[in-house]
């Protein structure tokens, strides 16, 4: 299991989130965010509008290169302003971060 953490534009979210949802999750969330980084760091992170959607989701393994796939292919994300996705190993949260995601 990982935490995959997606910042896309608002317009994009829907999109990303039903990509995500069609692989195997046990939890996913939309976080409305602003960016307030100055606007170099957002030109360096294809960042180009502030407002944002934060999307946490909690994968299986197995599914994280299909979704990085579909969201390349079908979204193109790869091109600026599309915004940016990782992921995390679920022990680099800690346990109050955990339990906050999962109540």
């Amino acid at each position: 299991m990982k935490l995959f953490i997606s910042i896309v534009p608002k317009s994009l979210s829907d999109d990303v989130s039903a990509i995500i949802g069609g692989e195997k999750i046990d939890f996913q969330t939309t976080i409305p965010a602003l960016g307030t980084a100055p606007s170099e760091i957002l030109e360096a992170l294809s960042l180009g509008e502030a407002e944002r959607d934060l999307i946490l989701s909690i994968v299986d393994d197995d599914d994280i290169e299909k979704i990085f796939e579909r969201l390349k292919n079908e979204l193109d994300f790869l091109k600026s302003g599309h915004g940016v996705a990782f992921t995390l190993p679920m022990n680099a949260i800690t346990k109050m971060g955990s339990q906050y995601l999962y109540h």
